[in-house]
């Protein structure tokens, strides 16, 4: 039988024991928010099986969050950047735009005219660091692309202004550009290397004799050589430009530049005037230098004018030069109109340079003498000194035509003897020696009467007879000279060896001024 007591006990322990279980769920619930009924702190007790499945759901919050802003900020750095990696690649960024997803990259915008998009886009996924890192880089044309070389072309152009040279283009390989740059270096000026390298395989059948023929046309470019210059090579087809030389000699180093479309110029040589003429009487001798053709044929046609052409010796150069003074054409005019005049001397000769013209000459008479005075005198309208001396035939008695003339030479006897000299055993005139001996002759012109004797003389180391023919010989030299200037006839040439001395021998100042040439005018032989 059971007691029911004993059955009250077992119910309400079993309440018990039923709400305690109750009450501790509750409180593993709702501690999680507000604690319990004990006072304890929220989760400050909390099981190991609540942290199990609340840690993971924090951790991906928080790596989310991460992600997205180091993905944003990796899109912020490439676009930012992209820009100074074309500069330092030579490619000019203006017009372009960039738009980043991750680390890839789309460009688009107007290409500068000699950059393709291969040439962006290499650039930009070459350039590898922690901050700049683009997988693939892709150009986005809105439009087709008009201008821009095909790639792994050559294309390659070099400006100078004589002081530094710039490189612009591009070729296909570094090797390329290193040859170009190894040419360029050894001329001496600054160089900018704005080359780019396409990296791609070259499409010209023979890129290194392209480039290399650009190489020896850059390597010509020296300091001082040119003021400018432009050259540039295609894929096919030779090099091609303008050279500005700073002269003549340089443009001819220029002008062998291997291709027919490289243009040279050089400012022009200029060139001066200096004519000389000679009129014995039956013939006209012309030498020196005129500028042009033109001249040439004016002072030919006024000398056949007095002689005919038969008797006209032309040996005249023609220097095809700008004129280094202004007037050349009047100049020559000047001396055409005097040539005209030697029709009423005995003879004469005459000088033009650009700044003076010399008449020397004996004239039949006062009016021929007039004549020639005239043409003479009219230089000085176009900037000429006018200067000679044109004497009469019969102005003066022969007897003071020798007088004077004797006069003229004696003037000259110092400057003789400080020029006339010769080497050791030697008969040959120096080049001071004749132009002394232009002004004896000049004073010969001018009194056409007396002959001359030349005396030669030495000092008197060797032999007496050595010394007369040493002498002699060199008295026909200096007569043979004057003879191109005036009638050999009116000549005569004699040795006298050690005879006549007007020195001490015995002294070296007096062998010097012993061994002389003296001039004598006289009537006859």
């Amino acid at each position: 039988m059971v007691n029911p007591q004993s059955n009250a006990r077992f119910e309400s322990n079993a309440r018990f024991e039923s709400n305690a279980r109750f009450e501790i769920v509750l409180w593993r619930r709702s501690a999680l928010l507000e604690g319990n009924r004990r006072s304890q702190m929220p989760l400050g007790a909390t099981p190991w099986s609540v942290w199990g499945w609340l840690a993971p759901l924090l951790f991906l919050i928080v790596g989310g969050i991460a992600f997205f802003w180091a993905v944003e900020h990796i899109e912020l750095t490439v676009e930012s950047s992209a820009a100074q990696v074309l500069v330092d690649a030579g490619i000019d960024p203006a017009g372009l735009a960039f738009t980043a997803n991750y680390r890839d990259l789309q460009i688009s915008g107007d290409l500068p005219d000699t950059v393709s998009p291969q040439m962006v886009e290499q650039a930009l996924e070459s350039e590898k660091s922690s901050a700049f890192d683009v997988r693939n880089a892709v150009f986005v044309a809105d439009e087709p692309i008009v201008g821009v070389p095909e790639f792994a072309r050559i294309e390659v152009s070099a400006v100078s202004d004589g002081s530094m040279i710039t490189l612009v283009g591009v070729v296909p390989l570094r090797e390329h550009e290193d040859s170009i740059l190894s040419a360029v270096n050894s001329t001496g000026l600054l160089v900018v290397n704005n080359l780019t390298v396409s990296g791609l395989a070259p499409d010209a059948e023979e890129p290194e004799e392209q480039i290399a023929a650009f190489g020896d046309a850059l390597a010509t470019l020296t300091p001082d050589s040119f003021s400018s210059a432009r050259l540039s090579i295609a894929n096919t087809g030779p090099v091609t430009g303008e050279i500005s030389a700073t002269n003549q000699d340089a443009a001819s180093v220029f002008s062998e530049i291997d291709g027919d479309d490289v243009s040279v110029s050089a400012p022009p040589l200029l060139g001066a005037l200096s004519i000389s003429a000679t009129y014995d009487g039956e013939r006209i001798v012309l030498d020196g230098t005129v500028l042009s053709a033109s001249q040439q044929n004016r002072l030919l046609t006024s000398a056949a004018g007095v002689v005919g052409f038969r008797n006209v010796v032309n040996n005249l150069n023609i220097s095809r030069l700008d004129e280094v003074v202004e007037g050349a054409e009047q100049r020559i005019d000047v001396l055409a109109a005097v040539f005209r005049t030697f029709d009423g001397l005995i003879s004469g000769d005459a000088f033009l340079n650009d700044t003076d013209v010399t008449v020397n000459g004996v004239a039949v008479d006062e009016n021929r003498r007039g004549s020639s005075l005239d043409a003479l005198n009219a230089g000085e309208d176009v900037g000429l000194r006018p200067g000679g001396v044109i004497t009469l035939s019969e102005s003066l008695p022969i007897a003071q035509q020798i007088d004077l003339l004797q006069v003229e030479l004696d003037s000259l006897a110092e400057e003789v003897r400080e020029t006339v000299r010769f080497e050791f055993g030697s008969v040959t005139l120096t080049p001071d020696a004749e132009a002394t001996l232009d002004s004896v002759a000049a004073a010969l012109q001018q009194y056409p009467q007396p002959v001359v004797e030349i005396g030669g003389h030495t000092d008197s180391s060797g032999s007496a007879a050595f010394n007369v023919a040493l002498s002699q010989q060199r008295a026909d030299a200096v007569a043979v000279y004057l003879g191109e200037q005036i009638d050999p006839g009116r000549l005569a040439a004699i040795g006298f060896g050690e005879s006549q001395p007007i020195a001490d021998n015995a002294t070296v100042e007096g062998q010097e001024a012993n061994r002389r040439v003296e001039f004598i005018a006289q009537e006859s032989f």
